[in-house]
């Protein structure tokens, strides 16, 4: 379904967009309003990095619909400054990562009472424990996904609920820097391209909305909510700036090293990225296609 433009003007990306819901009935849409204040919020820890800020923005958009609570376990929890930036209230609080440094970081923040080194298919905490799990942007990136759902709901109490945010297929069709360099001609530089950059992400399950339902139907779930994020427009120019951030230069050196020096001299960046952002939310004619979703699914009573 396309999402209908009602802005007065091409340049006010604030004003509220009607959503027609599809026909799944569980899904809605972000306003450009909503979106823009999400980067407002998320920029004050990715100030310079645009690929992140650009993509925190829906995330952290789509969360504030929602609000988890209780007894909480973030699977795939890095070092806990995003989830204080969405949660800013949650104080009961459980971490897993597989990286014993990146826990590490998670435990000094004081965000979590602990932080499990381990797969997230083995957490080590006892069945129907908690009231909540939140996944952002972890579920994509781990091979034993169906283990992993099934390990979610045992962890969950009946009736309790896991919000996540995910990677669709669309990420990889989208890949706009190996698309275009294959355009080019050098199809084997863009083969490289979107295979190192598939690498850095360890992104094993770029799925289709369908298949992320079916596989949290699968592992005992329901899901009751989805907000689409990142349309084509938006999608292609994260993708854009998220694979040239992450292409090495002649000295092992990521491009984005380079680049976040000469976006941190600039006192206007973090304005004028926005108003970027605003652009390609105007651009936008199709709301439902997109990169990434965010998904409320509950284990039922």
């Amino acid at each position: 379904m396309n999402k209908p433009d009602t802005h007065t003007e091409p340049s006010d990306a604030s004003q509220n967009v009607e959503a027609i819901l599809p026909e799944d009935g569980i899904t809605s849409f972000l306003t450009s309003e909503e979106v823009l204040r999400g980067y407002d919020a998320v920029s004050a820890l990715y100030a310079h990095v645009p690929p992140l800020s650009h993509w925190r923005a829906w995330e952290y958009a789509a969360y504030q619909k929602f609000q988890i609570d209780g007894h909480i376990l973030d699977v795939g929890c890095g070092d806990g400054r995003y989830f204080r930036l969405v949660w800013p209230h949650a104080t009961d609080v459980i971490g897993v990562d597989m990286s014993p440094e990146v826990a590490e970081l998670g435990l000094q923040s004081g965000v979590y009472r602990k932080v499990h080194v381990t797969a997230a298919h083995e957490v080590p905490e006892p069945d129907q424990t908690f009231d909540n799990v939140f996944a952002n942007c972890s579920l994509e990136h781990m091979d034993n996904l169906d283990q992993v759902l099934r390990e979610i709901n045992r962890c969950l109490k009946p009736g309790g609920v896991l919000l996540c945010s995910v990677v669709t297929d669309r990420f990889f069709k989208w890949s706009l820097l190996s698309n275009l360099v294959a355009a080019a001609g050098f199809d084997n530089a863009a083969s490289k391209l979107k295979r190192d950059f598939f690498s850095y992400h360890n992104l094993v399950n770029p799925l289709a909305v369908e298949e992320w339902k079916n596989h949290f139907t699968r592992a005992g779930l329901t899901p009751e909510q989805h907000i689409p994020i990142l349309p084509k427009f938006s999608s292609n120019i994260f993708l854009l700036m998220d694979s040239l951030w992450h292409v090495k230069d002649t000295n092992g050196d990521e491009l984005g090293k380079t680049a976040y020096q000469l976006f941190s001299e600039s006192p206007g960046f973090i304005k004028g990225f926005r108003s970027i952002v605003q652009g390609l939310l105007e651009m936008e004619t199709n709301w439902s296609d997109c990169s990434g979703a965010v998904f409320l699914v509950r284990k039922p009573t």
